[in-house]
């Protein structure tokens, strides 16, 4: 009885520990493994893409120490900026280059890829002659905005007026920032002082353009001319927009106010075959052009190196 109970409790001994090897070949255990495996990869990669917490800007002390060079208005910084820009590394420059020699200031943010993105801050001493050329009007946080753009990798370029504040945004390539992205750096502005937080994710904003302004409308005086003054500023020509009727007289006066450089030169064509060039000598001189416009449509005129543009606008009778 011994030996057959010995060999009893052999069996059964042998039976649990196949019982416990095999446990692991059951489809249910790589089902429920499978799963746990599929739940942990999918918390490790949440964590690893969610935002991170909100930190102070790393330029903050080194834009507050430039803040004392400049009392006229506060430095503005952007809570967003796309992955990559060093913003601990940011150059700033108090300078007195604002368009008409105001007080400005000049920050550029690098990226070791290349990516750059200068901004410009200025109060305008005349903001509703001061226009970059060449944009179209769109809608941002702050209003009315002028963003330009050169193709679909060329710069990009945007000016925002935060209060008297003009803040002017700029990149020589979409490559690296896209419109999207500067308008969403333009929305997110803020003072240094009040160590706003930074972030790298967010949804890209749509921008919504605003219908431009009418032309000027140049009005016919008591001999039958229309008769108008055409001025250039430091920020472009007034009016930039403006028509005329076809077929009647045109006495144009062209001057400048400021320093405006190439913009001294205006260029304009006066018909299909004909082009007319005007230059100023001094602040003082004022130079007069007459011609009769004959053909309908939008005409394009410009500085000698395209710098400043505007539209004429020949608007026919008929």
């Amino acid at each position: 009885m011994t030996a057959t109970t010995n060999a009893n409790e052999r069996l059964r001994a042998r039976r649990r520990l196949k019982g416990r090897r095999a446990w692991y070949r059951r489809p249910w255990v790589f089902a429920v493994t499978g799963v746990l495996v599929i739940l942990a990869s999918l918390a490790g990669w949440r964590i690893a893409t969610s935002p991170k917490a909100p930190q102070d800007p790393p330029e903050a002390d080194k834009v507050l120490a430039a803040q004392a060079d400049t009392k006229n208005f506060g430095i503005l910084i952007p809570a967003y900026l796309p992955k990559g820009f060093d913003r601990e590394s940011v150059e700033v420059t108090v300078n007195q280059n604002g368009p008409a020699g105001e007080p400005a200031v000049d920050l550029v943010y690098r990226s070791p890829k290349g990516a750059v993105l200068f901004m410009h801050q200025w109060v305008p001493v005349n903001p509703d002659l001061e226009v970059l050329n060449g944009s179209r009007i769109i809608e941002t946080k702050w209003g009315k905005s002028w963003l330009l753009t050169e193709g679909t990798d060329g710069l990009v370029a945007l000016w925002v007026d935060v209060g008297p504040l003009r803040i002017s945004l700029y990149s020589p390539s979409q490559r690296y920032l896209s419109r999207q992205q500067l308008v969403l750096a333009a929305n997110t502005l803020g003072l240094a002082s009040n160590l706003q937080v930074y972030s790298f994710i967010s949804q890209l904003p749509v921008i919504k353009d605003v219908e431009p302004p009418p032309p000027f409308e140049v009005q016919t005086n008591a001999d039958g001319v229309q008769e108008f003054n055409l001025t250039i500023t430091p920020g472009g020509f007034t009016p930039m927009r403006f028509s005329v009727k076809k077929g009647i007289p045109v006495k144009l006066h062209f001057r400048a106010l400021g320093q405006v450089g190439c913009g001294n030169t205006l260029i304009i064509p006066i018909d299909q075959q004909n082009m007319a060039a005007l230059t100023l000598e001094s602040s003082e001189d004022i130079k007069v052009l007459e011609f009769t416009p004959e053909v309908a449509g939008d005409i394009n005129f410009h500085c000698t190196t395209n710098c400043y543009r505007g539209i004429m606008t020949v608007i026919d009778q008929q």
